[in-house]
């Protein structure tokens, strides 16, 4: 090969070294520098904007707690919700307050329209069950009141509505009036709308109305308080017959008892297989449920693990429960009973011979049917 071919092959071989060097160093590393002096650029204008902000902070802070102020006093002027006790001691208080009664008025269940700070459109649906817990959920009602009164009393309860604690609008009205009474204008009647609306969200705490109704019983359905209505066959004798017949059998003795367990529970007393029970010092907690299963009724009674169930084939539930006196301060033997009555039937028990300074058979809780004799 030539001198000069050499040297021509040793100048290409150069010059594809520099090429190479160019676009494998030197262009990337200029996109580097780039893409280095973007981000600056762009920290540099976070950095302009948090210092100017910054320089704001105290006006930001005290513009935040007027804006939080302002809102607090809006929500206030409404309810936290609509609930139907405070509905109706509101309409009790109308009355008091007014010459206007309240024949009739309806209770719908209230209707969320909106989500504070969701930019929902107007008339969107309301899909309240993923909002956190901090959001604001506006909800409105609509109560139809059918009234009666005096014109004077009309206006009263228009401007007693008006200045009432929490927002409320009366949307229609209507007004009839006895033409042939002496006095017209003290017998009016006709119909109210009247729309309540509610925010509920964080730290709002609905209103607990102050209920001076005495109640007559735990259910109106029953024939005697906490008890259903053939609580009367029982009622003539307090309960003594449930003694001879019943669905269960509690007997409470002494813990220290060898003869026998002190706490035993039964749905056949002449069958150990049907027995719940504790030999422990101590007062267990007995757990009843009566239920209802493809048409069948069914009582479950248990101590801790110890859990016994038995078909009710009667059409009541009958419960005796056969206590003794205290021997001495250790003895402490004696059941907590928690009774839950899930069917139509009613729950009868009868207590006899328990300590009367310290019994020891106590009713926990209740739910549904249930009296003591």
């Amino acid at each position: 090969m030539k001198e000069s071919d050499k040297k021509i092959l040793m100048v290409v071989a150069a010059i594809g070294i520099l090429v190479a060097a160019f676009f494998l160093v030197v262009k990337p590393k200029r996109e580097e520098i780039k893409g280095v002096q973007a981000q600056i650029s762009e920290l540099q204008a976070k950095l302009d904007d948090l210092t100017a902000k910054e320089a704001q902070k105290d006006q930001f802070i005290q513009e935040t707690k007027e804006f939080n102020e302002q809102f607090d006093e809006i929500v206030a002027k409404y309810p936290a919700d609509l609930n139907q006790e405070s509905t109706i001691m509101f309409m009790k208080g109308v009355e008091e307050a007014n010459e206007f009664i309240n024949d009739a008025f309806q209770l719908p269940r209230e209707t969320p329209f909106y989500v504070l700070g969701s930019g929902m459109e107007e008339g969107a649906p309301v899909d309240t069950t993923d909002t956190e817990g901090d959001v604001y959920v506006c909800s409105q009602n609509a109560y139809s009141v059918t009234y009666n009164g005096s014109y004077d009393g009309l206006k009263e309860y228009l401007d007693y509505i008006a200045n009432y604690k929490y927002r409320m609008a009366v949307s229609s009205m209507s007004i009839m009036y006895d033409a042939e009474a002496e006095q017209p204008v003290d017998e009016c009647s006709g119909t109210v709308i009247l729309n309540a609306y509610a925010i509920s969200g964080p730290d709002r705490t609905p209103d607990v109305p102050t209920v001076s109704v005495e109640e007559g019983k735990d259910n109106i359905f029953e024939g005697a308080l906490g008890a259903g209505g053939a609580a009367v066959s029982y009622d003539a004798d307090g309960g003594s017959a449930i003694a001879s017949s019943h669905n269960l059998v509690i007997l409470l003795n002494n813990a220290n008892n060898d003869t026998s367990s002190g706490i035993i529970v039964a749905s056949s007393e002449s069958n150990e297989g049907t027995y719940v029970t504790s030999s422990a010092n101590s007062v267990q907690n007995l757990d009843i449920q009566i239920t209802e299963e493809d048409g069948k009724n069914y009582i479950t009674y248990s101590i801790g693990a110890d859990s016994k169930k038995s078909e009710i084939l009667s059409s009541d539930v009958t419960i005796f429960v056969k206590s003794s006196a205290r021997v001495d301060s250790e003895d402490k033997n004696g059941v907590d009973v928690t009774i839950n009555n899930g069917t139509g039937l009613g729950v009868y028990i009868k207590v006899t011979d328990d300590d009367a300074s310290s019994p020891r058979f106590n009713i926990k809780s209740k739910n549904g049917a249930v009296k003591v004799y």
